[in-house]
């Protein structure tokens, strides 16, 4: 090895040139680690989304208004029929939950999955003052099925 002086530091360089097999295998671990590391950052970066969209799923399924409407679609006998049991919550929810204390709205859609089938269900519902939530639509739409109101509980 050769010895180089350049500023403070002693710098110990090989005398001797990689070959031209070394030189492409390196590159191709290099390359290989690259790679590697751009996969686990984009796995990343999806899976931290995934996961705030399975916690802003679950906080929606976990309010007052979704819990009630949930039990209204089940206890629906014309559900049950159009759809067997049991009957499940799908995993999305979409939409947005105003909730304060006095007063609030709700507008949400979500599936719903039973033994013969599933269905879509619209949620429209306003919060009096008095705290209680007044469902202004609960649709329950099954594919290739028409429309069932529960909002009104007739079905129950």
């Amino acid at each position: 090895m050769d010895e180089v002086r350049g500023g403070d530091h002693d710098v110990l360089m090989s005398s001797r040139l990689m070959s031209q097999a070394e030189l492409m295998a390196w590159e191709k671990r290099a390359r290989r680690w690259v790679v590697l590391g751009l996969v686990g950052v984009v796995s990343g970066v999806f899976g931290i989304g995934l996961l705030t969209l399975h916690m802003s799923y679950a906080m929606l399924k976990k309010t007052e208004v979704m819990q009630e409407a949930i039990r209204k679609v089940s206890s629906d006998r014309r559900v049950s029929e159009a759809l067997g049991e049991p009957i499940r919550v799908g995993w999305s929810v979409t939409g947005e939950i105003e909730d304060l204390p006095d007063r609030g709205t709700a507008r949400l859609a979500f599936s719903v999955l039973g033994s013969k089938g599933l269905a879509k269900v619209a949620l429209r519902a306003d919060k009096s003052p008095t705290g209680e939530w007044r469902y202004l639509l609960l649709e329950v739409k099954p594919v290739g099925g028409s429309s069932i109101s529960c909002a009104d509980g007739a079905g129950g």
